[in-house]
């Protein structure tokens, strides 16, 4: 497998189950459980979203020193929009803790 192709199915599947478990915590009925299902889910998108933006670093790096300047900078793109996601799930995370944890 391309491991673009590889990074995008990653970034896919990865936030599918953000997204199940996001689900899971607004349907279920034990609050309990909605706090450790939206937990995961940030903790996951975090995850994913660093992990895409390290992907996007070097892929970006590489297509430059090709010359591919373009490309460098759709790729550059890519990674500004996976660091957002991940500022936004470590955001979700840590007005969780702040609300149910250390309230």
């Amino acid at each position: 497998m391309h491991p673009l192709l590889r990074n995008i199915v990653i970034g896919i599947v990865g936030l599918i189950i953000a997204g199940g478990l996001t689900a899971l915590a607004l349907l279920g009925e034990d609050s309990a459980l909605s706090v450790l299902a939206m937990l995961a889910a940030a903790v996951l998108g975090l995850l994913i979203g660093l992990f895409l933006y390290s992907q996007g670093w070097l892929w970006g790096s590489r297509a430059a020193r090709r010359r591919a300047h373009g490309q460098s900078v759709l790729i550059a793109i890519g990674g500004g929009i996976m660091a957002l996601i991940a500022a936004v799930a470590l955001a979700g995370l840590l007005i969780l803790v702040l609300l149910f944890y250390l309230g």
